[in-house]
């Protein structure tokens, strides 16, 4: 079964109410009764018949839908020569059969057959294909109305006044114990002629096996083609289809004991035929008991403490992996291959790299996302997808870059690129390699490191000379981190930490230097005292 909402419930309500007022009527108006079985059964002035049907069938617990299409052309239905093409496309496939000359031919998987057919059985297997025979004998209710164009008639039955129809409804189209027909009513429109155009039915029907229970809604409009008294019917070449031997049934089933599963959402039937009464559905996954196995292609099945028929290409031994639409994009969490399946057997046809985007249009139920790649249908690993966008880790380490000095304030140092970007940094730690000094305009060369605003400057080159610059002595408080007899490394409280080159400095100490002690260190800088990295040292007094 395809899945498709219906309110049955509030549809059937809807019917009643229109219908429910009228049921108590008693008895129809003889020409009303009269003109209607006369356009029913097609005794007015017509020799043939050309219908198509469109049906579909709901359930009212699981909302699953099963559609029906029925193409009929029949002729000679006054002659003792009659003619008939039927045509049925269902959920499942298709069949095409034909009646003449008291045969009826059709094709099964063990070659087209015919089979010696009495008038009276062919009209019941067309009666069951477009519940045709609907005379008024059937119905409780029966009303008109006339208009420019022809009469539309209204009926209304229930399971009480359906008599014998029930059975012949169900007759040819699967076993009718454990179904009830609760209702059936309709509108049928005819010309002014009487001549039949259309007709829409609704039928609903209980299906009960065992303990389980399950309501059906049809809702078939017929409509009826033929304009004159007669049908042309174009039969194909019969002369292959054979007699089956006495002795050969027409249908065998074979037992079969196994666990099957359906690949697709499946309609149960009573029995092997496109046309058997629905009994219920099956979801694409859904394991059941098999039990044997006709020979035209239908699967018997256990269904609900009872015996169903599924059309054989739906079944499977192996359980299928089943897909579920989706869409949207998702994001590589690594680098990982795309396949042509849901498989890590199946080929590779390309690969994805950490936090690129591509467009998903599913997921299968063995872990695996459907997607597009390169124009193709492909597959990834479902862990290697993630819905939330990666964040790019823009951390580097020991990156270059030059460009022109636009501010150069203390622990800062802010530059334009050759793109024209601008890129800040801290200078707190960094080494100076200057020629004197670092002045807006220069053009300086960074070693940095971090993920921006700012980044860390390790390693600041300053080449430019500038006239008139003369080297001034600094000094700066602080306690000493670390100490060797050629190095310094202090902690200032001006909150920089600093190295000096302490090999030729004069060092005027009561003892000797260690870490902890508060000092003063003393230097020349020709760039306002901003150098962090092996500065030469005057003088070192505690």
């Amino acid at each position: 079964m395809k899945q498709k909402k219906w309110f049955l419930g509030a549809f059937c309500a809807l019917c009643m109410a229109a219908f429910g007022g009228m049921y108590a009527q008693a008895a129809f108006d003889p020409e009303v009764e009269t003109a209607y079985n006369t356009a029913v059964q097609g005794q007015d002035a017509l020799d043939g018949l050309d219908v198509s049907v469109s049906e579909t069938t709901v359930s009212s617990s699981t909302n699953l839908s099963a559609s029906k299409k029925v193409r009929l052309k029949v002729s000679g239905i006054r002659s003792n020569f009659l003619k008939a093409c039927i045509d049925v496309l269902t959920d499942e496939g298709s069949t095409e059969s034909y009646y003449l000359d008291g045969y009826y031919y059709t094709a099964t998987p063990d070659g087209k057959q015919k089979r010696a057919m009495e008038r009276a059985d062919i009209w019941t297997v067309i009666n069951s294909e477009i519940y045709l025979d609907m005379t008024s004998n059937y119905l409780r209710m029966l009303y008109s109305k006339e208009d420019e164009n022809g009469t539309t008639y209204y009926f209304a039955a229930t399971e009480e006044t359906l008599g014998d129809y029930a059975e012949k409804l169900l007759t040819g189209i699967g076993i009718s114990e454990g179904i009830t027909i609760d209702s059936l009513q309709g509108t049928m429109d005819t010309s002014k002629e009487g001549h039949v155009l259309q007709r829409n039915l609704q039928i609903v029907y209980t299906v009960t096996q065992g303990e389980n229970t399950e309501t059906f809604f049809t809702q078939s409009l017929a409509q009826f083609h033929q304009s004159e008294e007669t049908v042309s019917i174009d039969l194909p070449d019969l002369s292959d289809y054979k007699e089956p031997q006495p002795e050969e049934p027409i249908v065998t089933i074979t037992s079969l004991i196994r666990t099957v599963y359906v690949t697709a959402d499946v309609n149960v039937r009573a029995a092997g035929s496109v046309s058997a009464v629905i009994l219920g559905g099956l979801n694409a996954g859904a394991g059941v008991t098999q039990t044997g196995y006709t020979s035209d292609g239908w699967v018997q099945i256990q269904y609900n403490e009872a015996t169903g028929y599924v059309w054989g290409e739906y079944v499977s031994e192996k359980k299928p992996v089943l897909t579920k639409n989706s869409s949207g994009t998702m994001y590589a969490t690594a680098g990982v291959n795309v396949r042509a399946s849901y498989s890590s057997d199946s080929e590779i046809i390309g690969g994805l790299s950490k936090g690129q985007a591509v467009e998903i249009t599913g997921t299968t139920d063995n872990g695996w996302v459907r997607v597009k790649f390169g124009g193709k249908t492909a597959y990834v690993y479902a862990d290697y997808l993630s819905w939330s966008e990666p964040v790019v880790d823009t951390y580097v380490k020991n990156a270059y870059v030059n460009g022109t000095v636009l501010d150069a304030s203390y622990g800062t140092l802010r530059i334009r690129k050759s793109d024209g970007k601008d890129v800040t940094f801290n200078t707190m730690y960094a080494e100076m390699k200057l020629a004197d000094t670092i002045f807006t305009g220069d053009w300086v060369e960074i070693i940095y490191s971090g993920s921006g605003t700012p980044y860390t400057a390790n390693k600041i080159s300053d080449y430019t000379r500038h006239a008139g610059v003369e080297e001034k002595a600094y000094s700066v408080d602080g306690v000493v981190a670390s100490c060797t007899p050629s190095t310094l490394e202090l902690s200032g409280a001006d909150g920089v930490y600093r190295t000096f080159d302490i090999s030729n400095t004069d060092i005027e100490m009561a003892g000797p230097l260690s870490e902890g002690q508060v000092v003063t260190v003393t230097w020349m800088s020709a760039a306002n005292g901003i150098e962090t990295r092996n500065i030469e040292a005057l003088r070192v007094r505690g």
